[in-house]
């Protein structure tokens, strides 16, 4: 069976939950809402591998769960920012933190960095690897026509990024390598593996450190 066809299968699962229920991942018990991706080794790998320092500001685009933007909480960051744009993701994710009793964090409907104004120690991502067209808000966690979201972090994400900050992305071998490779190269970015985890069947999840490389660049967006 190929890997669209799983998608959809658990797309369909996700689509006939009518109910929250709990979840483990990274060491945190969530509650999952219908309609809402779990999170899997990708997020776990995520949050295992990203560095967080105390009193670190932290921007998880599609949060989910909120799993990443939790973690990231826990592990001692002061501000965290959660976006997404699947309504229930973010009604799961303020409920996860509500649950956890974290203050300072904040979860934002939206698609990557709309609305934000302010810049971050730390930006994470785990996007839909699937070049796809998504039809609803359960579809978006798996599918995205163009990959546009990747595109997006590639293209924006040091507009948010602090002078010496961090910009995490997790990837699958699934999803297309050479598309991470040339929108490095287009927009200036060393792309630093730094961990593998294998899933199911021969499925690969990676975390990968964004770099800037072109000084001229990072002299703009540390100003």
């Amino acid at each position: 069976m190929d890997n669209l066809k799983q998608q959809k299968i658990k797309i369909d699962e996700y689509k006939s939950f009518t109910k929250p229920y709990d979840y483990f991942a990274a060491g945190i018990k969530l509650k999952v809402y219908p309609n809402v991706y779990t999170g899997g080794k990708d997020s776990e790998i995520l949050s295992e591998t990203m560095k967080i320092n105390h009193g670190d500001d932290v921007l998880d685009l599609c949060t989910g769960t909120g799993i990443v933007a939790l973690k990231a909480k826990q592990l001692g960051a002061n501000k965290v920012v959660g976006t997404d744009l699947n309504p229930d993701a973010i009604k799961c994710a303020r409920n996860n933190a509500k649950i956890l009793n974290m203050a300072n964090i904040e979860f934002i409907e939206g698609n990557l960095f709309a609305n934000l104004n302010n810049k971050f120690d730390v930006i994470t991502m785990n996007p839909p690897y699937t070049n796809h067209k998504a039809k609803d808000k359960t579809e978006i966690c798996f599918w995205d026509n163009g990959n546009s979201t990747t595109v997006g972090l590639f293209k924006n994400f040091r507009k948010y990024l602090k002078p010496n900050g961090r910009a995490y992305l997790a990837w699958s071998n699934f999803a297309p390598q050479d598309l991470l490779d040339k929108l490095a190269l287009k927009n200036n970015v060393n792309l630093k593996l730094l961990a593998k985890k294998h899933g199911k069947s021969d499925i690969i999840f990676y975390v990968y450190e964004l770099v800037p490389t072109n000084l001229k660049n990072l002299l703009i967006y540390a100003q």
